[in-house]
């Protein structure tokens, strides 16, 4: 993923040069692969571990330097002008499963024209072609906040309201890329009164897209459940980055946030009036995650005993809230946009990793056991060197597989994972000849 670290400084005071920014969030766990380009069009290619959606964009990482540096991290307080009138547009959620909230916010009277030049250039840094001021109010909101939203042309809604729900049976939609797709029952659609308008979660619909001739917006901004999108997204074959943020667990409380982003870049490029108040319908909770943490448990995993400041100030410059435990030293409440953390062990790997790992003493860990050699150790090795002898080569291939590899080079049913690190290793392989020929491609060529 593509991060500018001219970006983050919009968010955190940073003194430090960009080497020394990539080197100490690479310390930090989140890991600068390279950097590109210089002063304003720096860019860092950075590794971002598919547990962590929350740190897929420009905010998410400003979290992280704010607490390696121990600076304050600037809110994103989207300015917008006083609302007119109200908001009479319906929106009705069929399956609460599927979508466990909807936002949506309307904008009246906006011209669509090209994007002002920083939010142009800053669009094309992270390889997003610009469009036009709508559309580049979504992408751009996605790339700072990590909130994937939609911009549909209000006017092209028939019947004046939305209903989010599943597919029918026979209905199709043709989607901005301009494929017309065979929708199935378990798919989950954005739908005014008469037919489907965008494939949730996943791509809009192109009967509905912003054009030069639109001049009423409707931003949405919704919760939607990670299985479903991501069988649709594969269902499909339609992996985008609003796909890969929602297969991995979007922010639950940012919906009315980035839907006034993406309503304030409109509204200051292409002018217009706010419409009422934000739509904000709620199909389905989110309960309060709490983790409790003990010190003792701090010190025996980590081998050193930190403070009571530097474990709250780390846990809640990363956005935790913290309580007195009754059971425990501490209870942490989980920030919505932290899915990846549910014990206390996560908390201690968050301590450990932004203490610094290089603060801990090198030491060896206690061992009061021998090494056993496994019964049939001295037989494997024999028959490795004689195999070897013989010109065999040995094979060592990934024992994960895609989808197409599994049916075509055995009839055993697959064991799919839950959450692949992509569709070419989606499943437990049934057969090592793709690992073998994959290797030999890869090899000869």
């Amino acid at each position: 993923m593509k991060i500018s670290p001219q970006w983050l400084r919009d968010f955190v005071d940073l003194k430090v040069d960009d080497r020394q920014l990539a080197d100490h969030l690479t310390l930090a766990g989140v890991a600068v692969e390279s950097t590109s380009g210089e002063g304003d069009n720096t860019v860092f290619e950075m590794d971002i571990t598919t547990n962590r959606p929350d740190a897929m964009n420009h905010y998410g990482v400003a979290r992280e330097c704010s607490v390696i540096y121990d600076l304050p991290l600037k809110p994103i307080e989207p300015k917008l002008p006083n609302s007119k009138g109200k908001t009479n547009f319906p929106i009705e959620i069929h399956d609460a499963e599927g979508c466990a909230r909807f936002t949506a916010r309307i904008l009246r009277g906006s011209k669509i024209r090209p994007s002002p030049a920083h939010i142009a250039h800053r669009l094309a840094l992270m390889d997003s072609r610009p469009i036009n001021n709508a559309v580049d109010a979504t992408n751009y909101t996605l790339l700072e906040m990590g909130k994937p939203t939609h911009a549909f042309d209000l006017d092209l809604l028939e019947g004046g309201k939305i209903i989010v729900r599943r597919a029918r049976p026979g209905e199709t939609l043709k989607t901005l890329d301009g494929i017309e797709r065979k929708l199935s029952p378990e798919d989950m659609v954005v739908a005014d009164a008469r037919k489907p308008v965008a494939l949730a979660g996943v791509m809009g619909g192109f009967d509905t897209m912003i054009t030069e001739k639109t001049r009423n917006v409707l931003i949405e901004s919704a919760w939607w459940d990670p299985v479903t999108i991501r069988k649709t997204s594969r269902r499909h074959g339609l992996h985008t980055d609003a796909s890969h943020r929602f297969e991995r667990g979007a922010d639950f409380d940012s919906t009315i946030l980035s839907c006034d982003r993406v309503a304030q870049l409109i509204l200051d490029s292409g002018g217009g009036e706010l419409q009422g108040n934000a739509i904000d319908l709620i199909a389905r909770p989110m309960p309060c995650r709490c983790v409790p943490l003990n010190r003792a448990e701090v010190k025996r995993i980590l081998g050193e005993d930190l403070s009571d400041t530097e474990i709250q100030r780390i846990l809640m410059r990363l956005g935790f809230g913290v309580n007195p435990g009754k059971d425990s030293d501490y209870l942490f409440q989980v920030p919505s946009w932290r899915l990846d953390v549910e014990r206390e062990i996560d908390l201690i790997e968050e301590l450990a990793r932004l203490h610094g790992y290089d603060k801990f003493a090198n030491t060896l860990p206690a061992y009061a056991g021998s090494v056993i050699e496994l019964p049939d150790a001295k037989k494997d090795e024999k028959l490795r060197s004689s195999l070897l002898a013989l010109g065999y080569n040995e094979a060592i291939s990934l024992t994960f597989i895609s989808h197409e590899d599994a049916k075509k080079f055995s009839r055993a049913q697959a064991i799919e994972l839950a959450n692949p690190l992509s569709e070419e290793a989606s499943v437990m392989r049934t057969s090592m000849v793709p690992g073998m020929l994959n290797m030999l491609a890869y090899n000869l060529n």
